[in-house]
């Protein structure tokens, strides 16, 4: 619990302070008198006065932060300071101004992609051990490395999902191109791409790809609490034998043989400390990528690393890395903006909108998971937090850009009561947003 608190106040603390430099920045550079920059919202902890008269500030709420500048819209402006308030300013600068922080936060997150590239990180290569519906041709050269989705290479299985989730509500189909790990022929094979992706969903599994994995002997090291397998007697340590008079030999024949075998009582035989017990387990049922029901019992084996010669060490010379950190931001940000247009069409559910506390889960999970994890996060999130604030909703950065833009059309500025009543959609809008997100974190932990 301190380490999920602590990796989301420092995450949010970073993109908070960045997103508000880049206004505060542009704003100083543009002769705009700033009169507080906060990180955080409410009471103030900490303050500092600099010799510009900017009140800096770090505040009780790490949710947000803020620019307060100099503006006659606001409050009073001596004649001898107008030529500091930000509404006195020609509407390029103004502009540059508001749009300058989610562009830092993408600028951010280039960085960061940049720096993990150069850096380098060693990752599983992404093997194909098996579809979910397997056919007599692929299991003769499964398994098989996964080299590229749709012609873009694929050096690891972060970057195989990113263009599985990017196919989706795009084609019916998409083309593996696999490479036996016994053969150096390359083959193709197309798989239809589902209609949309749920939200508990990994991409691998709406798909059906099953990753090859080391032989892993069906000794439990987890039961999940109240679960179908807890239910029905199973405990940490036990070593599944057989399931209905039919030996396991290990951990993926027992996996498949629960898949199928969803709401059947099943006569499972354990090795429990020496001593043999029969047990009656029932897997429940829960929706697969096609609609089909497949079982799940709510345990887990004791993990067993991949061997050497199954990893890679993925890293990219300077240069290379400045370039592979611009790309990366490019590719999350467009995979951001569709995958918004997604939602609202419907290929992707709504339930994928996630909240604070799903944040927070994901903050903590990446911290203890190691730097590349956390930096990854911290580099998304950015990423999220960019686009978001750039998109044409009042309230946020991109609906003021909007009304500087029909400024611009007009040759005046929209009516203090327009941009009101823009304000209060937008707000609407955004509380919409956050309470339906806040109910998926609260669906998602209960």
């Amino acid at each position: 619990m301190f380490l999920t608190i602590f990796a989301t106040i420092v995450a949010l603390g970073v993109l908070v302070t960045v997103h508000e430099f880049g206004h505060y920045w542009v704003a100083r550079r543009c002769g705009v008198k700033v009169l507080r920059f906060s990180v955080g919202f409410g009471r103030p902890l900490w303050t500092r006065v600099d010799r510009h008269g900017t009140e800096f500030c770090v505040a009780a709420i790490p949710l947000g932060g803020y620019v307060k500048m100099l503006d006659g819209r606001e409050t009073a402006v001596p004649e001898r300071l107008k030529d500091q308030a930000f509404d006195h300013k020609p509407l390029a600068q103004r502009a540059a101004i508001v749009a300058a922080g989610p562009l830092i936060n993408l600028g951010f997150a280039a960085c960061l992609y940049g720096l993990i590239s150069a850096i380098g990180v060693t990752v599983a290569i992404p093997v194909v051990g098996s579809f979910s519906e397997t056919t007599r041709d692929q299991s003769a050269y499964l398994p098989a490395e996964l080299l590229a989705v749709d012609g873009v290479p694929t050096a690891s299985w972060e970057r195989a999902s990113i263009r599985l989730v990017d196919a989706i509500g795009e084609s019916a189909s998409i083309r593996l191109t696999l490479r036996p790990l016994d053969s150096s022929i390359v083959r193709d094979v197309v798989i239809p791409v589902p209609r949309a992706m749920q939200s508990e969903q990994s991409p691998l599994a709406m798909y059906g790809i099953q990753p090859w994995r080391p032989s892993v002997t069906p000794t439990l090291a987890m039961v999940q609490a109240n679960g179908p397998g807890a239910l029905g007697g199973l405990l940490v340590g036990d070593t599944i034998l057989q399931i209905d008079d039919q030996p396991i030999a290990d951990w993926q024949e027992f996996v498949n043989r629960i898949r199928v075998s969803a709401n059947q009582p099943l006569e499972i035989l354990v090795d429990r400390n020496g001593a043999r017990r029969v047990l009656i387990v029932t897997p429940v049922g829960r929706e697969g990528s096609r609609g089909e029901s497949i079982g799940f019992v709510g345990v887990a084996p004791e993990p067993v690393a991949l061997p050497p010669d199954m990893q890679r060490v993925v890293q990219a010379g300077p240069i290379d890395a400045v370039f592979e950190g611009l790309s990366r931001t490019v590719e999350m940000s467009w995979l951001t903006i569709k995958s918004i247009g997604k939602m609202l069409t419907g290929a992707l559910s709504p339930e994928n909108l996630s909240g604070p506390l799903t944040i927070a889960q994901v903050a903590g999970d990446s911290a203890s998971s190691g730097w590349y994890a956390y930096l990854s996060f911290l580099a998304y999130l950015s990423v999220s937090l960019g686009v978001l604030n750039l998109l044409p909703i009042p309230v946020l950065d991109g609906g003021h850009l909007v009304y500087f833009m029909v400024e611009a059309i007009r040759g005046r500025p929209v009516s203090e009561a327009s941009q009101m009543q823009g304000i209060r959609i937008g707000m609407a809008l955004l509380m919409g947003l956050m309470v339906f997100a806040f109910y998926n974190d609260l669906m998602r932990i209960f």
